[in-house]
């Protein structure tokens, strides 16, 4: 039976919400209508849509939570209602505690009895007497729950057991304790975070960056966080979570993408799942192209750009001495030194700009000095001319003298900027990719640190995707540091926090990248997990050697060993998978909580035709007990093609995924292994365990596979 007071307290919540969404509309009319300044009326507009936009939300879902505490030395115990957006009544009373204010981390972290929360004011200690959660839809209260460890436990189980669509939905309420330590961690440094398959990485990932734009909304806007995801299909997939959280404005993009758009010109790539399908399909030699892939991602890489830099820069930077005719201004050695320092700070181009003022300033500052001494030095030489010359004769030569100082002293009385152009005239800075073709057509830059071979290939690799008007996946990293390094930040970035999913798909050169775009403050949240590290090749293989060689040793790691996606028996199915692989110490198993479903199931067929009626047969099966969203995952795309066109032939609707697809919509889908990594299923099916081998890269795509599955794991082989 539910407490009639509940009931009323519902409906008088949302009576409080219409009201402060007839205030928040009111005041935006008047801002509308007002003649402040543009940026504040902008600032402002941005910030009322944003709060009616959750406001309506709220209509419908007030609250999710409810905690009953009673602080230390104070005498009356509070219920403090949790949702998903900060709710005050006309007299500014707190009726909704917004889920990522400092006092709604009890709900997430404590248990019944003592607790204490940190805040503003420091540590908050007290009682904790009450849990209790709302299933609230459409404004009307279904039911509602009072929950300690024991059905805690029970209530993240009935959650987990819906389907994905659901889940997705609900999984606010749902965060762990050690999920909400990292999501509230600290943004003062950068944070790596080892979550194991089906740990809620990408939860906590969106989470943070909510709870970062609330908890720092004077210090920073929301534009200024970045997400960094695998591909569109993924941003796609978690689009809508983020505006449900109540943010707007965060940047999400792939990797290429946020490169492609800093780096100047016209630049298409090869995309990474080119070159994984060439290694899958053992397409080319394998061994060169992973070389080659690991070695532009690493800090090698780097070193050697930067050593092509410092060789652009000595073989370019003026070797004279700033004169003006025989005057000299500054010597070479200082305009280097000058250069150089500015350098440490700034873009070449940028430095050369910088220089030229300052060499201009010191023009101007001494122009009237050495005018006179131009001058007196014309005069002198005047003077000196031998007059027993015919007069002729003499006039010549003092035409010569003139011209010889006049175009100085005309420029000088200018200001000088023409001499100090004429003297920079040589030091051209160039475009990215053409800095770029010329350090790789430059062997003796590599010949320290890779083989012949490897350089011949990568040479070869680069000159023939240049006349395809390519580049591949691996020069993105050297490009954007090229164009970092000699042009500066072309779309003026002003980013305080990078997020990055699936952390473990980038090398230590990509990582170097980013914590160079937010010196000197280096705030990053990085996630992923090593097990699923499909393109360990060129990518992250050792946390703690990431740590040590990027960020100094400063950043933190922590790890979410719980796997809340897939029931024991999925879950015990991936870990004796992923258990192959021998050198595996950086590898850390999930722990499936106690969450126990179907067997997986591992069937045998004899022939192409009998996989197809089988995988139909499996289909429709799921679809009859409620799962909404089903996916076929193939080894390779060109198994997805081959199945598609049959499973079609039979009847089934089935969706074909690829990597141009921007789109999830759900329903039944036919996805590649390596484009399902970050997804999840109510229902997977393998379609043929055949066909992955006992290599790191198959164990890897196959463990990948598997673990996208929640309720159901179909296997089958041939």
């Amino acid at each position: 039976m539910i407490d009639k007071e509940e009931i009323k307290r519902v409906s008088d919540t949302i009576e409080i919400v219409k009201n402060n969404i007839k205030e928040y509309e009111i005041f935006y009319s008047n801002l509308l209508k007002g003649n402040a300044d543009e940026q504040y009326i902008q600032n402002m507009s941005k910030e009322y849509s944003n709060k009616l936009k959750n406001l309506n939300k709220a209509i419908s879902i007030p609250y999710f939570a409810r905690i009953d505490f009673k602080e230390n030395n104070v005498n009356n115990e509070r219920k403090i209602y949790i949702g998903k957006t900060g709710i005050l009544n006309d007299k500014y009373d707190v009726i909704v505690t917004d889920w990522r204010a400092p006092i709604a981390s009890i709900y997430y972290d404590g248990q019944l009895g003592k607790v204490k929360y940190e805040c503003p004011e420091g540590i908050i200690e007290g009682d904790l007497t009450k849990k209790r959660v709302y299933n609230i839809e459409n404004s009307e209260l279904k039911d509602y729950q009072d929950i300690d460890i024991t059905t805690n436990d029970e209530f993240l189980q009935e959650c987990l057991n819906e389907n994905s669509e659901a889940r997705l939905k609900n999984i606010i309420s749902t965060i762990q304790s050690e999920q909400n330590k990292i999501i509230r961690a600290k943004i003062s440094k950068t944070l790596i975070v080892q979550g194991v398959a089906g740990s809620g990485k990408t939860t906590v990932a969106l989470h943070r960056i909510a709870y970062l734009v609330y908890t720092y909304e004077k210090e920073f806007n929301p534009d200024e966080f970045l997400i960094i995801a695998p591909n569109k299909f993924f941003l796609d997939y978690i689009s809508n979570v983020l505006p449900d959280l109540g943010v707007d404005y965060v940047r999400q993009q792939t990797f290429e993408e946020f490169m492609l758009e800093n780096i100047e010109g016209n630049i298409e790539i090869n995309t990474v799942n080119t070159e994984l399908s060439n290694i899958v399909n053992k397409n080319g030699n394998i061994d060169l192209i992973k070389d080659s892939a690991s070695f532009k991602s690493s800090l090698i890489f780097k070193d050697i750009v930067d050593v092509f830099i410092s060789d652009f820069l000595n073989n370019n930077l003026p070797k004279e001495d700033f004169k003006v005719t025989d005057i000299i201004v500054f010597t070479n050695e200082e305009i280097k030194k000058m250069f150089m320092e500015l350098y440490k700070n700034n873009s070449v181009n940028d430095s050369k700009r910088m220089l030229s003022g300052i060499l201009q300033k010191r023009l101007s500052n001494i122009s009237d000095e050495l005018i006179d001494k131009l001058t007196n030095t014309r005069k002198k030489k005047i003077d000196e001319i031998d007059k027993n010359l015919d007069e002729e004769e003499i006039n010549k030569i003092r035409l010569n003298i003139f011209k010889e100082t006049e175009y100085e002293i005309q420029q000088l009385f200018k200001g000088g900027k023409k001499l100090v152009q004429d003297y920079l005239k040589n030091f051209k800075v160039e475009k990215a990719l053409t800095l770029y073709k010329k350090l790789i057509n430059k062997k003796e830059f590599f010949e320290k640190y890779i083989s012949d071979d490897l350089y011949m290939y990568i040479l070869d690799n680069f000159k023939r995707n240049v006349k395809l008007k390519k580049i591949e996946y691996e020069d993105l990293t050297p490009l954007f540091y090229l164009q970092n390094k000699f042009w500066g930040n072309i779309n003026k970035l002003n980013l305080k926090h990078i997020v990055i999913d699936e952390a473990q798909d980038l090398g230590e050169f990509q990582f170097y990248i980013f914590k160079e775009i937010l010196k000197p403050n280096v705030s990053m949240t990085i996630l992923g997990d090593i097990a699923q590290g499909i393109y360990s090749y060129k990518g992250t293989n050792n946390w703690q050697k990431l740590n040590q060689n990027v960020f100094d040793n400063q950043a933190s790691i922590e790890v979410l060993k719980e796997s809340y996606r897939t029931s024991m028996e999925i879950m015990n199915e991936a870990n004796t998978i992923i258990n192959k692989i021998e050198d595996n110490e950086n590898i850390i198993l999930a722990q499936p909580i106690e969450r126990h479903g179907d067997k997986v199931e591992h069937w045998k067929v004899d022939s192409e035709n009998s996989k197809i009626i089988k995988i139909c047969e499996i289909i429709k099966k799921q679809l009859e007990v409620g799962h909404i969203n089903i996916a076929i995952i193939t080894k390779d795309f060109n198994e997805s093609i081959e199945l598609y066109k049959a499973i079609t032939n039979y009847g089934i609707n089935v969706e074909l995924i690829s990597e141009n697809l921007d789109k999830y919509t759900g329903g039944t889908i036919i996805i590649p292994s390596y484009l399902s990594k970050g997804l999840e299923f109510d229902s997977v099916i393998i379609s043929d365990s055949n066909k992955y081998s006992e290599n790191i890269l198959d164990t890897k795509l196959l463990y990948v596979a598997c673990t996208r599955a929640m309720h159901t794991l179909d296997i089958i082989s041939k």
